[in-house]
């Protein structure tokens, strides 16, 4: 008995023996997995004290290729300096115990903040909050032995392995199944150089590759050419945020824009307030007074929020500061000190309950909500003799910045305020006012930004549209309420009201008041229709005439929705709302990573059936 034993146990080596000979290459790449999952969870949780790495990349998109030289040096509470080069233009941040400096080469501009308050910009720690903000990929800052274990069984049964050299150093490849991700990623482990490694995907159109290499050399200051240079000198806390927080949004944007973000769906209630999903896109129902509502939005849409200040505030403020050369959020403090006494009472309670279950400051949240307004967009109302049955169909096509990533933090609200009419507002995380809303009277609004900015003594745009919202029980009332409030900078409005059904155009400006009604001729609108409020500018209004005279008399929803398409829509169409006001349906597309909203597939909402929801 025992000599079978024996011979059963002898067998059973002889062949683990040979499967770790048949599948050497696959076991030695599943445990470099394991080691290096282990290796990036650490340090993304706890960073690095000391840091000399190089990283060189390149990325495109459709074959336009860009390229990314970087050498980065850090010492916690020491220094840090990143050089970094972007094609041909050059970027330099430096910091030390006294200052932190960043330079931007094409056109020559230093930006200083000088005083104790230095930051550690910890590299490692900011690529675990970007990989800790996406849904996808959070779930790698949380392996544990049995998770690492369960990867690398995975990757020994689903993965390739195999070993490569390239520019003179050995390389262990690991190749993930196209159903992980259809970018194709495979990660390149330096054999010959400890903590270096490659990250690449994609495909000839559409490349992306990224090496990251260890480096001796020791720190030195950078040596900056001031010559040419135009100078700002800043608060050195609010530099150092705006480098961090600046960053950490454009890179999750970059990441989103590969891979977007797919929420888990799972209904959340907080205090008078539900986050739901309808077709995997964020609904946020809430009642209650405004601060109730405030925080409960905070509350529930926390990551969300961050990721909308993110954008607004610090990554747009590289974009504003370079082309402006002033301090973007400079600008926008004294924008709202103009504008601050025109904001109802009732928006800043619900600011400072979102602020306060947020995590982010009142300040924030105030920038926030009065970004830079001015949309290019294109909107319309078509009722009676236009339309299948003279229903009112009001449509309104957004066009903004799609590079902030603001698609990726789109939310319908179906909010009921204290003291106010119910309605839908389809907007962003984070912002409280309206750019696209109807209420539960059938009154829907939708707006368009002209010229003007820097008239800020007015209601801001977002929070009238808001008003009208909460306050318009007919289109009458509506037109009074934009007429009567002080109003900032140059704006156009369509308002319709389904219990008609009618609908007004409008035309302002801080002096300024002009309605034109359906079948107006007006200087700026030369093709009026009859049963019609058309409101664009050049060709995209030209086109949008031609498309409802084609469809007179035959536009439904769906024809309606096709009205919108491009060139109606921009390039940078960050949604189109189709409202129903009569049934108080809606339809909303939002933009893609690279694709206009019109592009995008239309989901469909009922406002009773969500405001049940509230009981």
């Amino acid at each position: 008995m025992n000599k079978k034993l024996s011979r059963s146990i002898l067998v059973l080596i002889a062949l683990l023996l040979i499967l770790s000979i048949v599948f050497w290459g696959r076991l030695s790449g599943s445990y470099t997995l394991f080691q290096m999952t282990g290796e990036f969870t650490r340090s993304c949780i706890t960073g690095k004290d000391n840091l000399n790495l190089k990283v060189t990349g390149s990325w495109g998109q459709n074959g336009r290729l860009d390229s990314l030289r970087a050498t980065v040096h850090y010492k916690k509470d020491h220094h840090f300096l990143a050089d970094v080069q972007v094609k041909h233009n050059q970027y330099v941040v430096q910091s030390d115990q006294k200052q932190t400096l960043v330079l931007i080469s094409n056109p020559k501009l230093i930006i200083t903040g000088n005083g104790p308050e230095q930051k550690n910009f910890d590299i490692l720690l900011l690529l675990g909050e970007i990989v800790g903000s996406h849904p996808q990929l959070a779930q790698m800052l949380d392996l544990n032995w049995t998770k690492r274990l369960g990867i690398s069984v995975w990757s020994f049964m689903k993965c390739d392995f195999t070993k490569k050299e390239w520019q003179g150093k050995r390389y262990q490849i690991i190749r993930f199944p196209h159903e992980i991700n259809e970018n194709n990623p495979t990660i390149w482990k330096n054999l010959d150089q400890p903590g270096g490694f490659r990250i690449v995907a994609g495909d000839s159109l559409n490349p992306f590759s990224v090496t990251f290499s260890p480096v001796d050399s020791a720190y030195l200051p950078a040596k900056i050419d001031e010559s040419g240079a135009e100078k700002l000198l800043v608060n050195r806390r609010e530099l150092n945020t705006a480098i961090y927080r600046g960053a950490v949004r454009a890179a999750t944007i970059s990441i989103e824009n590969r891979m977007p973000p797919k929420p888990d769906g799972k209904d959340r209630v907080w205090g008078k307030g539900l986050l739901t999903y309808v077709n995997g896109n964020r609904v946020l129902i809430a009642k209650g007074t405004h601060r109730e509502i405030g925080r409960a939005h905070g509350a529930l849409l926390k990551q969300e929020v961050r990721q909308m200040a993110d954008a607004t505030l610090y990554t747009i403020c590289w974009v504003y500061t370079l082309e402006r050369r002033h301090w973007f959020l400079d600008d926008m403090r004294g924008a709202y000190a103009r504008l601050a006494p025109f904001i109802p009472e009732k928006y800043e309670e619900e600011m400072a309950g979102l602020a306060e279950t947020s995590g982010i400051s009142l300040d924030e949240i105030h920038l926030t909500n009065v970004f830079p307004a001015l949309f290019h967009c294109s909107g319309f109302a078509l009722f009676n003799k236009a339309t299948v049955d003279g229903k009112l169909y009001h449509g309104r096509v957004l066009d903004y910045i799609t590079d902030l990533g603001l698609q990726y933090n789109a939310v319908v609200y179906i909010l009921q305020p204290k003291g106010s009419f119910a309605f839908a507002n389809v907007g962003f995380a984070g912002f409280i006012g309206s750019v696209s809303g109807m209420n539960d009277q059938q009154v829907a609004f939708g707006e368009m930004g002209g010229a003007g900015e820097g008239d800020w003594d007015g209601m801001p745009m977002a929070f009238l549209m808001r008003e009208g919202l909460e306050r318009a029980k007919t289109l009458a009332e509506a037109v009074t309420i934009f007429r009567d409030t002080p109003r900032t900078c140059q704006y156009f409005y369509v308002i319709s009201d389904g219990k008609i059904p009618d609908a007004r155009g409008l035309a302002t400006t801080p002096a300024k008041f002009e309605v034109v009604k359906p079948n107006q001729l007006h200087p700026l609108l030369q093709h009026p229709v009859e049963d019609a409020v058309l409101m664009s500018a050049g060709d995209r209004y030209e086109k949008l005439v031609e498309r409802v005279k084609q469809n007179y008399g035959k536009i439904d929803a769906e024809k309606a929705i096709r009205l919108m398409d491009r060139p109606v829509a921009m390039k940078s169409n960050l949604h189109d709302v189709l409202f129903a006001p009569q049934s108080l349906e809606f339809w909303v597309a939002n933009a893609g990573a690279y694709t206009p909203a019109s592009s995008e597939p239309y989901t469909h909402y009922s406002l009773p059936e969500l405001l049940q929801r509230l009981k």
